[in-house]
């Protein structure tokens, strides 16, 4: 019988660092995570079949990250993502959206049961 090894908590920081564009929000976002000792995504860019997107952050089972700039706040484009977001939440996902224009931390804050506790807590 294999086991499976998990990655270090630095390998599976830098894994995920490669998958994100730098100088971008997500790759913000995971700074944040990787130096609070909050618990880190399963996958970045993650492909979900049915709808048809790609999660900014994935944490397994079911919990579907999207990070929301400026971009998002254009009435059309927010109008695309609701969609998607009760798309997503029809099919059994949880969806959670981390704004670039609120703190970081009080957002992850908000969900304890998906980021955990900042380290020292």
């Amino acid at each position: 019988m294999r086991r499976l090894v998990r990655p270090s908590r630095e390998e599976q920081l830098s894994q995920l660092r490669s998958q994100t564009p730098a100088g971008s929000f997500q790759r913000r976002l995971l700074d944040v995570l990787g130096e609070g000792g909050y618990r880190l995504p399963d996958a970045a860019g993650k492909l979900i079949e049915a709808p048809a997107c790609a999660v900014d952050f994935f944490y397994a089972p079911n919990v579907c990250v999207f990070c929301e700039g400026p971009a998002q706040d254009q009435q059309m484009e927010a109008a695309r993502d609701r969609e998607l977001h009760m798309a997503l939440v029809q099919r059994g996902y949880r969806v959670l959206v981390i704004r670039c224009d609120q703190d970081i931390r009080s957002q992850l804050a908000q969900y304890p049961e998906v980021f955990g506790l900042p380290e020292g807590r």
